[in-house]
């Protein structure tokens, strides 16, 4: 199927009125269109580029214009193991395996060559955008700052943890966690994310919280006040601790699972590496001080240069 696929024009339309349905679902829905606007905000590239941030009724009126030749060409173009990373882990017959795959595979090439899409962020000036989505229970805020960063960046690891104490991986322990939802009873869910690619420099600080819309004015501000109590006041011995022992062990236990691993040896692969990378990352976690976190944190992050994106219906509050 993945070499010879027969295109059914059924299935091709079945497929394309799934996928219409689900886009149309997210018209109204606070999350999907916050999403949109801060993609908006932050694209960099013009309307046809791959890298093109489209709203959802461009991405409808893409699905709808498709053709099934166009799904026949692109494959035609475009497939192909020439290139390709392939990992296998659990039991199996690693010679019987090897054959396999040499004898589905060996000698399929794409007749496009293969060539990465590089990305780039750039600094984009800050903004705060409401969106309204009328008669919805729920609102949503977002917050996201670019960071020039690639994930072998020496100081990578201080940051990483820095987001984990914000809201990255600290749950309810966390500072916007414990703020938000546990102090103030605004938040039905509150973190943040850190996303830094291997190659390019284009990384980005995210930040989100779920609210009723009465309570998305609070959320900003207590938003707001943690992010500048961090920047000013730093973290703790205690907090740098617990985060350096939760983010080590949830790596751990991930790495238990055949699919992390096969996952984790595709991308290393791709990239030229070996699972020696992580060990390096993690012997970097073990090390940090309290002064590392804090001078990466004020290094990369600005809460002058952070855009908040706030979707809900706001009408009648």
């Amino acid at each position: 199927m993945l070499k010879e696929p027969s295109f059914p024009e059924s299935e091709f339309e079945q497929l394309r009125n799934q996928t219409v349905t689900q886009i149309q679902s997210q018209f109204a829905e606070p999350n999907a269109r916050a999403s949109e606007a801060l993609g908006k905000h932050f694209n960099a590239y013009p309307k046809g580029d791959w890298r093109y941030r489209p709203t959802l009724e461009e991405s409808l009126a893409d699905i709808q214009a498709a053709k099934l030749e166009d799904a026949r060409r692109f494959h035609r173009d475009f497939y192909g193991a020439g290139t390709a990373e392939i990992a296998v882990v659990g039991d199996f017959d690693e010679a019987k395996v090897a054959a396999t795959l040499k004898e589905l595979f060996e000698g399929w090439r794409a007749p496009k060559p293969f060539a990465r899409v590089p990305m780039k962020n750039g600094d984009i000036a800050p903004a705060d955008l409401t969106v309204p989505t009328p008669d919805k229970e729920n609102a949503i805020f977002l917050a996201r700052q670019n960071v020039d960063m690639t994930d072998s960046d020496e100081d990578y690891a201080a940051l990483f943890i820095a987001n984990y104490i914000l809201g990255g991986g600290a749950g309810l322990d966390s500072r916007f966690g414990e703020r938000m939802r546990q102090k103030d009873g605004l938040s039905y869910a509150a973190g943040s994310g850190l996303t830094v690619p291997a190659v390019d420099r284009a990384a980005s600080w995210s930040a989100y919280a779920i609210a009723a819309p009465k309570n998305i004015a609070k959320v900003e501000v207590a938003f707001r006040e943690e992010l500048a109590r961090a920047l000013k006041d730093g973290f703790t011995a205690a907090e740098l601790e617990n985060a350096k022992s939760g983010a080590i062990q949830g790596r751990v236990q991930a790495r238990a699972q055949d699919g992390t691993l096969a996952g984790g040896w595709t991308f290393y692969l791709h990239h030229d590496r070996r699972f020696a990378f992580s060990k390096v990352f993690e012997d970097r976690i073990r090390a940090l001080t309290v002064a590392d976190v804090n001078a990466a944190l004020r290094k990369h992050l600005d809460a002058a240069k952070v855009t908040v994106v706030k979707a809900g219906d706001f009408a009648k509050q």
